[in-house]
């Protein structure tokens, strides 16, 4: 064992993982503190109510993370050619990720209450406008998985940490602040809002605020097709 092992790479790979380990951490954290928080201030049934909305969402986010592991070896491999051909790559999955999101949510908000009646029973119909609210949600999540390819792959292990603790911080805040006034259904805008800050705070970051340029971008080309 000791004949393999270098400290040195030991050490670089612990340093360049807490952070990662640590926005594990603060996702799981952001992506179930509002349940909990429902639980306390509104009670068992609104809980139930939300839950079930928010696996219906939530059961579509494997899609981004099979999209961005096909794709994003080719948008590597494409640093190699020029730097400014890495950065159409990236803006054009920004683009698919967007434009998938969207094909998801547009169907689902207006079918929701259809949907829940289905799956859940009339006696769930309230969960119709979580569902209907969160699922926009996604929209930020497929972003969020894409731009964190990119992260990692530039080593912004950091930046990765930085943007997760942010999301669970404003989480909780908004959580606070909203579930009082409008129950299960501020919940859902807390979350909706909190993961669209995660994704675009990186625009005051100097090193990396590119990215969130490349994806406001892919939103306006969207608009301009």
């Amino acid at each position: 064992f000791y004949k393999y092992f270098d400290v040195y790479v030991g050490k670089r790979l612990l340093k360049d993982s807490w952070p990662l380990i640590l926005s594990s951490v603060a996702v799981m954290i952001y992506m179930r503190i509002d349940q909990v928080m429902i639980k306390n201030m509104l009670g068992d049934k609104e809980v139930g109510l939300y839950s079930a909305a928010v696996k219906l969402v939530e059961v579509w986010y494997f899609i981004p993370m099979i999209v961005a592991q096909s794709l994003f070896p080719a948008i590597v491999k494409a640093k190699e050619i020029s730097e400014k051909l890495y950065f159409k790559r990236l803006q054009g999955l920004y683009a698919l990720m967007i434009w998938t999101a969207i094909a998801v949510a547009l169907p689902i908000t207006f079918l929701s209450e259809w949907i829940v009646k289905f799956l859940y029973g009339v006696e769930y119909l309230q969960a119709s406008k979580v569902l209907a609210i969160s699922i926009w949600a996604g929209v930020f999540v497929f972003l969020g998985v894409a731009s964190g390819r990119y992260l990692l792959t530039e080593n912004y292990t950091k930046i990765a940490f930085l943007r997760a603790l942010i999301g669970a911080c404003v989480n909780i805040l908004l959580n606070l602040l909203l579930i009082p006034t409008f129950k299960i259904e501020g919940a859902a805008f807390a979350t909706l809002i909190s993961y669209f800050i995660a994704v675009f705070f990186i625009v005051f970051i100097p090193d990396v605020n590119r990215q969130a340029l490349l994806m406001v971008k892919s939103i306006i080309s969207m608009k301009g097709r």
